[in-house]
């Protein structure tokens, strides 16, 4: 609505422009409106957002409780029922099963029909996991639609590793890697008894930080080093620091903890470089968008999610032109620069002795073995063996993992992930589509 309002006795008047209800604006018109605002989900389209752009593109002001209900039956339109979305599940299950031969799946119900638990693994994942070091991290994330899930507690996270071991087995010095809650480790003994636990080291420090009140950068640097270090010197000089900082948290970490659970050097099995779970992070990463998606299209963003990430991840692995993948490449590399600094003494055929500023480091080059630890923890020689090999003219090469190599990067991203077609061209059998999934009791916060 315009107004043309009179300033003084003058011939000057002022334009003033006032925004008004209109009977026509209802909750539908304007769902209508928005529609194309809500379609990417990233986008975070609050109704304080909806009431200032239908000012702005109509000129009509409209209240708050309109844009909210607005937005509602937009989300609705665009992207579907949460309730109804439930019962998708059972015909996209079928479907991803079907379209990629040997993927496994499992949807779990209540005695009311009501939602409990799904698990997904593609076919193209079970069959690359051979090809990777065998370490797992696992977290959880939580999602936003109106249903929610289940919380963390033992049940869930036992049925979880339950059908872990089940789909993808155990492997010889496999590690899990999680945070410290309790659920996790609970199921983790019980299902996986004769795996190697470990804890993730950034939550590890932040339970430090809020248990003994002390933080600060030389706490979280001496910290680390003692995670990450390779021998029991090293790490007892790291651990004398973190003594002079507060005597408290020695007897925290190796009573309560553990030292097998957070330390490099005395954990049971290889964590390579996985001294973290920041792998699962970037994965609640990717998935921050789409948490708020029914269920059913949100089992959809995740298999698209898969299909992409496998699709690049081939792509690079094809584009590799040399023996190991770009990131140990390079980082062997680094090792062969570091050790053109240091001498190298002939003690027989197979041991050296390697000189470095004041110290010494015994290299047994059969055994793929160095006093420094690099070399065994790593699988992958460290600088001293790298010299030993280079005086040696020996393929350093064979002195490497079989999982750091372009040959592994591409066995595992061999298989393919298929889509599984627009829902309406589907052709579920008649046991399938008489499945009925009910949302699981949740009471939806205001």
């Amino acid at each position: 609505m315009f107004k043309v309002r009179k300033l003084n006795d003058t011939h000057t008047c002022s334009l003033e422009i006032i925004y008004e209800d209109h009977p026509q604006a209802t909750s539908d018109i304007i769902a209508d409106c928005i529609k194309r605002r809500i379609i990417n989900p990233k986008r975070n389209y609050k109704p304080n957002d909806i009431v200032e752009d239908i000012a702005e593109d109509y000129s009509i002001s409209i209240s708050y409780h309109k844009a909210w209900r607005a937005k509602e039956k937009a989300t609705f339109d665009v992207k579907g029922s949460p309730y109804d979305s439930y019962n998708e599940i059972p015909g996209f299950l079928y479907m991803i099963q079907k379209c990629n031969p040997g993927t496994i799946t499992d949807l779990v119900q209540d005695d009311e029909r009501r939602f409990k638990y799904c698990f997904f693994a593609l076919a193209s994942s079970i069959k690359g996991w051979n090809h990777c070091t065998p370490i797992i991290v696992v977290d959880a994330t939580f999602l936003k639609n109106a249903y929610g899930v289940d919380s963390e507690n033992d049940a869930s996270w036992q049925y979880f590793m339950d059908k872990l071991k089940q789909t993808y087995g155990e492997r010889e010095e496999q590690c899990i890697i999680s945070d410290r809650h309790e659920s996790i480790a609970k199921s983790v003994k019980m299902i996986f008894p004769n795996l190697m636990h470990g804890v993730c080291c950034f939550h590890l420090f932040q339970n430090i930080k809020s248990r003994f009140r002390k933080g600060g950068d030389e706490l979280r640097d001496a910290f680390y080093c003692a995670a990450k270090a390779y021998n029991l010197a090293d790490f007892e000089g790291f651990v004398k620091e973190i003594d002079t900082i507060d005597n408290r948290i020695r007897p925290y970490l190796t009573n309560e903890v553990g030292l097998n659970k957070w330390t490099r050097v005395y954990s049971t099995n290889k964590r390579y470089s996985t001294m973290t779970s920041n792998i699962s992070e970037s994965v609640n990463s990717a998935l921050k968008e789409v948490r708020e998606l029914p269920i059913g299209t949100l089992l959809e963003c995740l298999r698209c999610l898969v299909q992409r990430w496998s699709w690049t991840n081939k792509n690079r692995a094809l584009a590799t032109l040399t023996t190991l993948a770009k990131g140990p490449e390079k980082e062997l590399k680094d090792k062969l620069d570091r050790s053109k600094k240091l001498q190298v003494e002939t003690s027989n055929h197979a041991i050296y002795t390697v000189n470095e500023l004041k110290s010494s480091y015994i290299v047994d080059i059969q055994k793929k073995t160095c006093t420094c630890q690099r070399f065994q923890y790593d699988e992958m020689p460290c600088s001293h063996a790298m010299a030993v090999i280079s005086k040696r003219h020996f393929k350093c090469y064979n002195f490497c993992s079989y999982f750091y190599t372009k040959q592994a990067f591409l066995a595992t991203y061999e298989e393919t992930v298929f889509p599984i077609g627009d829902r309406d061209s589907w052709e579920l059998p008649d046991h399938i589509r008489q499945i009925e999934v009910l949302p699981p009791k949740h009471k939806r916060p205001a």
